[in-house]
C-alpha cells in the first residue's frame, strides 16, 4: 500500500511543471516574417518554414500548448504586436532600444549584422563608408538603428531581404545592411554569388530571442522553460543542425583549442631535445644519404650520356674539359685520361673542330648548329658534324659549353647517292624534253624545205617560209639558250640593288600586255628593300614568275597580280601572288624539275631556271598554292646591310 502512495505521489511531482501552465487554454498567436530565411519564410508551395518556425513548434509540442504562427512581412510583424493583434514575436533581434518597448526572453541563437556590395566594389569596406551612398535596409530592421549614426545616407526601406538584395543586383543601390546568414542564404538560393559579395567585419552580434509587449511575462516564461527543455532532451542541437549544421559549443572548442596548443608545445619540447641529444647523428646519417643519392643520381646520368648516339664533350670557360661519354672517346680513339681536365687546344679535339667556335659561343652565348669539317683519318676521308651550345647558370652567366658530334661520313654518301639518282632520273626527263622541244621547230622547218621545189615561184609561200623559218630557229635557239643557263649557268656578279626600282623597270615593259589581258596589278614594295645579287638573275627570276602569273590568269574574271616585299633579319623576301588556276599538289612536287610543265605551249624550263638562279645567288624559293584559288612565290635573296662613311 505504501509502494502505491509513493509511486502517486511520484507521478504528482513529475507532471508538476506541465501544470504550471495548465491555466493557458487560449492559443498563443505568434508572428513572424514572411520572408527571412532560413529563419522564416513561406516557400513556394505556401508552407511556413525555418528554423524560429521548428523551435515554436517544438516548444508548443514539448510545453502542450497551442500557437498560431502568422507570417507577414516585417514591419507589419511589429505593428501587430504593438497594436496587441499577435502575443508576440518568434524571433527579435536584442537591443537597448527595443529594450525599452518590449521584454526578450532567453536568447537561443546569436545573429549579426554584415554589409553586402556589388562584386566589383573597391570603396566600401565598413560602416562609414556608407557615407553619401544609397544603401537598401529591410523596414523596421535593427540595423536602421545602426545607420542612424551616419550622415547623408540615402536608406532605401524594402519590404524583406530579397527584394533589397534584388536592388542591388539591379544597381539601383550602393549597399544592403542586413542579417548575414540571411543574407548568405539568399544569394545561394537566386545564385547571386558571382555579383554580390560581404565587406568588413561582420557587425554588431547580438541575441536573437522570443518577443512580447512589455510585462507580459506569462508567455516569456513558457518559451524560456520550452526552450530549456528542448536544449536538455536534444531537440533543439537536432533542429540547429538541420538550418546552420553542426553545433560547435564554444566552451568545447576552447577546451580543444588549449589541449591542442599544450600539445604542440610538448613535442616541441620533446623534440627540441632529441635534437639537442642526437643532432649529430641524424646529420651524419642524413649526409650519407644524400651522398648516396647524388651518387646514384650520377650513375644514372653517367649511363644515360653514354648511351646516346653522339659525341658529348662538355668544356668549362677557361677551356678545360670537364667530361666526356664513350662515344667521344671512340670517335676521337684516346682515353679518357687523355681528355678529361685537359685544355681542349692541348688534344686531338683542336684537329677535328674549330676552334673559333667555341671562343665564339662562349663569348656571345650563340650557338653553333650543323657545323661540318672534312679530315683525313689515316688515310680515309672522314666528315664529322657538331654543334656548340652555351651552357647559363643560376646568374645567366655562360659558365661552360657542350660540345655533341658524329661521323656523317656514311650519310654523305647516301646522299650523294640519293642526289646521283635523282640527276639520273631528270637527265632522262631532260633528254625526253629536249627531243619533244627540238622536233617541232624541225618539222616546221623540213616541210618547208620540202615544199621549196613546188611552190618557189609562189610568191605568198616565200612571204611565209621568210616569215616562219627564222621565228622556229629563234626558238630553237631560245631553247638551246635556256637549256645552256640551266645546265651551266655563268658565275652570279653580286652587287646592291634596289628592289623596287628594279622590279618597276620590269614592270613598265609589261605595263601595256598587263593592262590587254585585263589583270589589275598590285605593287607595294618599300624604298628601303635591298639585295646583294647579280642583277642579271634577278630580272631574269623576275620576268619569268611574272609570266608565269599572267599565263596562269588566262581567261579568268577579276584576275590579280599582287607584288610585294618586306627586309627580314638576313634576307629580303620579294612575294609575286596570282589568283589564277593554281597548281595541284601532285605537279608541287616536280614543279621545278627541267622540262616539267602543265601548259600546253610551255617548254618547262622557266621554274627550274629561277630555281638554279636563286640558289646560286644564296637564296631560296617557296610556292603555296591551291588548284582554283592561286598561288603565291616567295623569294628569299640575301640583304643588303648599307652602311654610313663613319661605320
Amino acid at each position: 500500500m505504501k509502494k502505491f502512495f509513493f509511486i502517486i505521489i511520484l507521478i504528482n511531482l513529475l507532471i508538476k511543471p506541465y501544470n504550471a501552465f495548465a491555466d493557458i487554454n487560449e492559443t498563443i498567436v505568434i508572428g513572424g516574417d514572411n520572408y527571412f530565411p532560413p529563419f522564416e519564410y513561406v516557400d513556394e508551395n505556401g508552407v511556413y518554414k525555418g528554423f524560429n518556425v521548428d523551435i515554436m513548434r517544438a516548444i508548443a509540442i514539448e510545453m502542450g500548448i497551442d500557437v498560431e504562427l502568422k507570417p507577414m512581412p516585417w514591419f507589419q510583424v511589429i505593428l501587430a504586436l504593438n497594436e496587441k493583434k499577435i502575443d508576440a514575436i518568434q524571433g527579435m533581434k536584442y537591443s537597448k532600444i527595443r529594450n525599452y518597448i518590449y521584454d526578450f526572453s532567453e536568447p537561443y541563437i546569436v545573429t549579426s549584422q554584415a554589409i553586402f556590395v556589388h562584386i566589383d566594389n573597391k570603396c566600401i569596406v565598413d560602416l562609414q563608408d556608407l557615407y553619401g551612398k544609397k544603401v537598401a535596409v529591410q523596414k523596421n530592421d535593427i540595423a536602421l538603428d545602426m545607420l542612424k549614426n551616419i550622415q547623408n545616407i540615402d536608406i532605401i526601406e524594402t519590404e524583406n531581404q530579397e527584394n533589397a538584395l534584388d536592388r542591388l543586383l539591379k544597381g539601383k543601390v550602393d549597399a544592403y545592411v542586413g542579417n548575414k546568414l540571411t543574407g548568405l542564404y539568399i544569394i545561394q538560393k537566386k545564385g547571386y554569388a558571382k555579383n554580390i559579395k560581404i565587406v568588413g567585419e561582420e557587425i554588431n552580434p547580438q541575441k536573437y530571442c522570443f518577443a512580447v509587449n512589455k510585462g507580459d511575462k506569462k508567455i516569456l516564461e513558457i518559451f524560456n522553460e520550452g526552450l530549456h527543455r528542448i536544449k536538455k532532451n536534444g531537440t533543439y542541437d537536432k533542429i540547429y543542425k538541420k538550418w546552420f549544421g553542426e553545433m560547435v559549443y564554444p566552451t568545447y572548442r576552447y577546451i580543444r583549442k588549449i589541449i591542442c596548443i599544450s600539445i604542440a608545445v610538448f613535442l616541441v619540447l620533446i623534440l627540441f631535445m632529441l635534437l639537442f641529444y642526437r643532432w649529430n647523428y641524424i646529420l651524419k646519417k642524413e649526409v650519407e644519404k644524400r651522398t648516396q643519392q647524388i651518387r646514384e643520381k650520377s650513375v644514372f646520368m653517367e649511363q644515360i650520356i653514354n648511351s646516346i648516339f653522339s659525341g658529348l664533350i662538355t668544356i668549362n670557360k677557361e677551356g678545360v674539359i670537364l667530361s666526356a661519354n664513350i662515344k667521344a672517346l671512340l670517335y676521337l680513339d684516346c682515353s679518357k685520361e687523355a681528355l678529361v681536365n685537359k685544355y681542349f687546344y692541348e688534344t686531338k679535339i683542336k684537329e677535328y673542330f674549330h676552334q673559333d667556335d667555341f671562343y665564339e659561343v662562349l663569348k656571345t652565348g650563340e650557338e653553333k648548329i650543323n657545323i661540318e669539317k672534312e679530315l683525313n683519318i689515316k688515310g680515309k676521308k672522314r666528315i664529322f658534324e657538331y654543334n656548340v651550345y652555351p651552357i647559363i647558370n643560376t646568374k645567366k652567366e655562360i659558365c661552360s659549353i657542350t660540345l655533341t658530334f658524329k661521323d656523317v661520313t656514311n650519310e654523305k654518301i647516301m646522299q650523294e647517292k640519293i642526289i646521283m639518282k635523282d640527276k639520273l632520273e631528270s637527265l632522262g626527263r631532260l633528254v625526253a624534253g629536249i627531243a619533244h622541244e627540238i622536233r617541232n621547230p624541225l618539222t616546221a622547218i623540213k616541210t618547208y624545205i620540202q615544199l621549196i621545189p613546188y611552190k618557189y615561184n609562189n610568191p605568198d609561200f616565200r612571204q611565209k617560209i621568210s616569215e616562219d623559218v627564222p621565228t622556229e630557229i629563234e626558238r630553237l635557239d631560245s631553247i638551246i639558250a635556256n637549256l645552256l643557263e640551266y645546265a651551266k649557268p655563268k658565275k652570279p656578279n653580286k652587287e646592291l640593288i634596289n628592289v623596287k626600282d628594279t622590279i618597276d623597270s620590269i614592270l613598265r615593259i609589261f605595263e601595256k600586255h598587263i593592262e590587254d589581258k585585263g589583270i589589275k596589278l598590285y605593287v607595294d614594295i618599300k624604298e628601303n628593300v635591298f639585295i646583294n645579287t647579280d642583277k642579271q638573275h634577278f630580272k631574269q627570276i623576275i620576268i619569268n614568275l611574272l609570266l608565269n602569273s599572267i599565263q596562269a590568269l588566262e581567261n579568268r574574271k577579276n584576275a590579280v597580280i599582287e607584288i610585294y616585299a618586306k627586309n627580314g633579319d638576313l634576307f629580303s623576301e620579294i612575294f609575286i601572288k596570282d589568283n589564277g588556276c593554281g597548281i595541284s599538289k601532285e605537279d608541287m612536287k616536280r614543279i621545278f624539275e627541267p622540262f616539267f610543265t602543265t601548259k600546253n605551249k610551255g617548254s618547262g624550263l622557266g621554274l627550274a631556271l629561277c630555281y638554279q638562279l636563286i640558289k646560286e645567288n644564296g637564296g631560296d624559293v617557296f610556292i603555296d598554292s591551291e588548284i582554283g584559288e592561286g598561288t603565291e612565290i616567295k623569294i628569299s635573296l640575301p640583304k643588303a646591310f648599307l652602311f654610313t662613311q663613319k661605320n
